[in-house]
């Protein structure tokens, strides 16, 4: 009898132990509309997102509930739980008040150099590294801005710099550790880079029909890479803007995954953010509605199979970790498809500052506009003995006969209490009063800022920058799909609960209760 008690209680400390697992990976596509999992399905492998749907709980309507949501602000509240009104990571632009002439470049300090500072809430990377002696905590991204807005201030941190290879830099580390040092000299990260980018199917098996650089062919054909001359850089921006880079990501992703399990007897947590800046580069250049997203869509689609299948081999079970996968926001249509003109922010800024002159006489009135925010040069305002408020409502009364503006709202507004509309309540949202602008305003539907680099935008209070995918798999989690609606700040919290670590500290984000366990 005895040894039958002690029997079952060795079972149930095991199921226990599958019950919290201790790897949280979390996946993070950038300017991935929800609707791309669903439009595309059907070119999709069943190994890939199709095994995410079919084996984990999809939340179809979950949405970043701030505007304008830049990759950062988005990053972070996914990181922090919180929203930029409350994380501070508002803009990636902002003027100093206090010297009223100094422009902050997010993460960087006066002398270029990368900094953590500016974050004031601890992102889920810090509360899972701070729960536990051997907890661990690591982010990769593409771009540096998108893995220290993950990261947070402490933790490991690292991205790809101009020459290929993968760093950090001494905010975090003074040096990789030795064997992201032999990865870099192998020269991993190159292997992918083919030349041409030729497409995976057939051109009458793609939804789309626009297509500016991929080559399409109406029959399968064997074609030669060409690859890029030994010594030349120029392969690491063609890796930026091709399905390359998503392959980069993943394949590092393994490595550590590998390192993570190696190190598996050491209990505590562990928490890998991955972030993938490759599709919101293809998206932002060719548009939602061309074949080079779409086909970047599909071998996305074949890499994530691959690393799920990296997975199966490093864990006995898809218990041991939870997966999550979700995008940052997600991007309006195509400029070239849409009858409106672009939004020229200088010319307006010009205008906007005429318009005062007139009003108030002659100054330097407007300092800039950035973001879809307005600083208005407060050290005139007080020259000329004005209210600051009064200027504020005179300016955004005027910046809405702007061709393409939808609203604009004072910062005096937003503190003074909630909005009534749903636009100036994402805009409050984010508003964030030590960096914020004098004057928020966002664009009616359709309209981009003029932009010669990017042809799909994000950053709108619309359904289709702001719809973005959810999945959470494994951890013993059930299959479902989930209809009510959500937010990327509950994406941080759940985390949390699941892994069973501390919610970050500034965390407001609800538990996504259909899979707390």
């Amino acid at each position: 009898m005895r040894r039958f008690l002690i029997t079952i209680l060795a079972l149930l400390s095991t199921s226990l132990t599958f019950a919290q697992p201790k790897v949280a990976i979390n996946i993070i596509i950038g300017g991935m509309r929800a609707t791309d999992l669903d439009r595309y399905a059907e070119n999709f492998s069943n190994d890939g997102f199709k095994r995410l749907k079919s084996g984990g709980v999809t939340f179809s309507e979950c949405y970043t509930n701030f505007v304008p949501s830049s990759d950062q602000m988005a990053l972070a509240t996914i990181a922090t739980g919180t929203l930029p009104s409350m994380h501070g990571i508002s803009s990636t632009l902002w003027y100093d008040r206090a010297s009223n002439n100094a422009v902050i470049e997010l993460f960087k300090t006066a002398h270029g150099e990368f900094t953590t500072e500016h974050f004031l809430a601890q992102t889920l990377a810090e509360a899972v590294k701070s729960s536990g002696k051997n907890s661990q905590a690591i982010t990769i991204a593409h771009n540096a801005s998108s893995a220290i807005s993950l990261a947070g201030r402490v933790s490991e941190c690292y991205w790809i710099n101009e020459y290929g290879n993968w760093v950090t830099d001494a905010c975090y580390a003074k040096y990789c550790p030795s064997w992201i040092t032999a990865y870099n000299e192998v020269g991993f990260n190159r292997i992918y880079i083919l030349g041409r980018w030729y497409g995976k199917l057939v051109r009458s098996k793609y939804i789309n029909t626009r297509s500016t650089d991929i080559e399409v062919y109406d029959i399968y054909s064997k074609q030669k890479n060409n690859q890029q001359k030994k010594g030349s850089n120029a392969w690491v921006k063609e890796m930026m803007i091709t399905p390359a880079g998503n392959s980069v990501l993943f394949s590092f992703a393994a490595k550590i995954i590998e390192q993570i399990v190696a190190s598996k007897e050491n209990q505590g947590h562990k928490i890998l953010n991955i972030c993938l800046d490759v599709p919101r580069n293809i998206v932002e250049k060719y548009g939602p509605d061309s074949i080079e997203y779409e086909d970047m869509l599909y071998r996305l689609d074949t890499t994530l199979a691959e690393f799920l299948s990296h997975l199966d081999k490093q864990f006995s079970s898809s218990k041991e970790y939870i997966l999550t996968l979700t995008a940052d926001h997600g991007v309006g249509q195509s400029s070239i498809s849409q009858k409106q003109d672009g939004f020229n922010v200088k010319q307006y800024e010009v205008i906007l500052n005429a318009f005062l002159s007139a009003k108030y006489g002659q100054g330097n009135w407007v300092l800039s506009c950035e973001n879809g925010a307005i600083y208005l040069n407060r050290d005139t305002i007080y020259a000329k003995k004005l209210s600051i408020a009064q200027v504020q409502n005179e300016a955004a009364t005027f910046v809405m006969q702007f061709r393409g503006v939808a609203n604009a709202v004072t910062a005096t507004a937003m503190q003074g209490g909630v909005m009534s509309s749903k636009s100036a309540q994402l805009m409050q949202n984010s508003f964030y009063p030590r960096r914020s602008g004098d004057i928020m305003y966002c664009l009616q539907p359709g309209y981009n800022y003029i932009n010669d680099s990017k042809i799909a935008q994000s950053g709108s209070p619309y359904n289709y920058d702001r719809h973005v995918p959810l999945i959470f798999y494994g951890g013993g989690i059930s299959s479902g799909r989930i209809s009510r609606r959500v937010d990327t700040s509950a994406i941080a919290v759940t985390i949390a609960s699941l892994l069973g670590v501390t919610t970050p500290d500034c965390a407001d984000g609800e538990v996504l209760y259909e899979i707390d366990k």
